[in-house]
């Protein structure tokens, strides 16, 4: 056929995309159900078919944040991948300053603070501390709540939506607070089995004419005997937590027995932790109101008492004497930069899971500012708290808070029990102790157990049916 006799027929080339996407269009309402809103009118009017407006897309709308149902995100090949709005919020905005501070300020403040402290010169410490928390502390909260405000996702789907890169940052994140709960259960159950031990008429770490003790248990009578405590010496206190609570083995190679009693408190923990967040944060923000708040009371209670100790002078001066030279030290700043990142809980994913369940246009300044004084505040105080009590006992025992103190759990188990067995009405005051130290290491295993629970919902979102709004 001749080149004149060819007849060339018109294709319109827009078309058949526009049929693809009146196609993709129908497909995103039916999964939204939203057609009847103005906003998803508009949304779906609007859908990217460019990178220029993909990336206006990626914005979100200025009423509700939403979520992904899986955490592919929003890519140039996958368009929409059903977009939904967070099913709950906080209640009110106390709800989610109580679950910031309750799990900023844990255990760690009653441990680890005074033991860096002694380690970093005493009060000297509070100078870098403070400077690292304006300059770095305070930002990166900030910055971590609003990304998770922002997004409304867990640690994978908020970093992997800014990033599609980041989405391995988020999800070492999440398995590092997976391996803290496997851990902090652990001293959780150690607080519930003190706890009830306390009730007992008599506290078994007070005297050594227990099944436990051994020859070399030793109980300071500095009013008796104005000796010092003997070189190889134990207090009643060591033996009980080492022979009686934990039953060390001689090496490695005696594993020893089971600990059915520390397998009871270990279950209880892990079931308290259950049926506080069994609901998400519809449940563990109600049971915050106790956890979170008495514990503040219960610390300035102990502070008090602390202070008219005999010998909380001795503790007082070696915290406040500061040591300028320590500030030429490397390792002061980053003792002081890891008590930060490690009380406030940046890195772990909590706060970005926090923030997530707030409201898009919650003001998180005022919240980062009053979570960060918060921690600072009571990191202060239990130091102070501590010191006083370490300086009653180097004064019993005869000798100087450098011996007295310990890192870990060794502070809280040991130390704090001994100068609570010397106190009257003993029994009260233990109670009371090891209850506040439960409440201070729940509140931040529900927050580390929240960052996986959440990012499992984010992840799996048609498997977990997540409850209605809060009330």
């Amino acid at each position: 056929m001749s080149r004149g006799h060819v007849q060339i027929r018109d294709r319109d080339p827009k078309s058949q995309e526009e049929q693809e996407l009146e196609r993709e269009r129908e497909e995103l309402r039916k999964q939204l159900h939203y057609g009847h809103m103005e906003e998803y009118k508009e949304l779906v009017g609007s859908y990217p078919n460019s990178p220029v407006l993909a990336r206006k897309f990626a914005g979100a709308p200025p009423d509700e944040p939403y979520e992904n149902d899986s955490y592919t995100g929003i890519s140039d090949d996958s368009d929409i991948d059903n977009l939904k709005p967070r099913k709950q919020h906080w209640a009110n905005k106390m709800q989610f300053v109580l679950a910031c501070i309750g799990y900023s300020v844990g255990l760690g403040n009653v441990w680890r603070f005074p033991y860096l402290a002694y380690k970093s010169g005493g009060g000297v410490f509070l100078v870098p501390y403070f400077i690292i928390l304006l300059i770095c502390g305070i930002p990166m909260l900030f910055m971590e709540l609003a990304v998770g405000q922002y997004t409304g996702r867990g640690p994978i789907g908020a970093l992997g939506q800014l990033c599609p890169l980041f989405k391995g940052t988020g999800l070492a994140s999440v398995v590092v607070s997976f391996l803290m709960s496997t851990y902090y259960s652990v001293i959780i159950a150690y607080a519930i089995y003190y706890f009830f031990t306390s009730f007992r008429p008599d506290l078994p770490w007070t005297d050594c004419s227990h099944r436990w003790n051994t020859p070399d248990c030793w109980v300071p009578e500095r009013l008796k005997h104005n000796i010092s405590r003997p070189e190889m010496s134990r207090t009643p206190t060591e033996e009980f937590f080492e022979n009686k609570v934990l039953q060390i083995s001689h090496g490695i190679e005696y594993p020893g027995g089971m600990r059915w009693e520390l397998v009871a408190c270990l279950i209880c923990a892990w079931i308290l932790v259950y049926f506080a967040i069994w609901k998400s944060i519809k449940s563990s923000a109600k049971v915050r109101y106790l956890t979170a708040t008495l514990p503040f009371v219960l610390i300035i209670v102990f502070l008090g008492r602390s202070l008219t100790l005999e010998g909380a002078d001795k503790g007082l001066n070696y915290f406040f004497r500061p040591n300028w030279s320590e500030l030429g030290r490397a390792n002061v700043w980053i003792n002081a930069a890891a008590q930060n990142f490690n009380s406030i809980g940046i890195g772990f994913g909590s706060m970005i899971s926090f923030a997530s369940y707030n409201k898009y246009n919650n003001n998180i300044l005022h919240d980062t500012l009053a979570v960060s004084f918060v921690n600072g505040i009571t990191s202060l105080l239990v130091g102070i708290f501590a010191f006083a009590t370490i300086g009653n006992i180097a004064l019993e025992q005869n000798t100087t808070v450098e011996d007295v103190i310990s890192g870990g759990p060794g502070l809280i188990f040991v130390v704090y029990p001994q100068a609570l067995a010397k106190m009257p009405a003993a029994q009260m005051w233990a109670v009371l102790f090891f209850f506040m130290l439960l409440c201070l290491g729940l509140n931040s295993q529900f927050a580390i157990v929240e960052v996986v629970v959440t990012s499992i919902q984010d992840g799996f979102p048609r498997w977990i049916k997540l409850q209605a709004s809060l009330p």
